[in-house]
């Protein structure tokens, strides 16, 4: 018995060590695995096939149409896996947008 809970107590300690992965949770779609980052300057909003440039270098391509005029100064985003590809969400926008990674 003594045997029993020590194995317990172990196993249940070593869950208690383990990391939890942090989960981005937009437009009813949650990700364990994203990427967050700012605009390299100026956002202008979606105008159907908006590029994106980041400032971790990546650039990235707007993929769903949608067209949303808003200014902003770069703006936080965060891109994350959905069903079908990628989606941006941007600070100020309500709507995660679809995207490909071009670089």
């Amino acid at each position: 018995m003594r045997k029993y809970l020590l194995h317990v107590l172990i196993i249940s300690f070593v869950f208690l060590l383990t990391p939890t992965v942090q989960v981005a949770t937009y437009a009813g779609i949650t990700s364990d695995v994203y990427i967050e980052s700012r605009i390299n300057g100026e956002f202008e909003g979606w105008d159907g096939d908006t590029i994106i440039k980041l400032m971790n270098g990546q650039i990235w391509q707007q993929t769903e149409y949608y067209y949303y005029y808003t200014y902003s100064y770069m703006p936080k985003v965060i891109i994350f896996k959905s069903d079908y590809g990628y989606k941006m969400k941007v600070d100020g926008v309500d709507k995660a947008i679809g995207v490909i990674r071009l670089k």
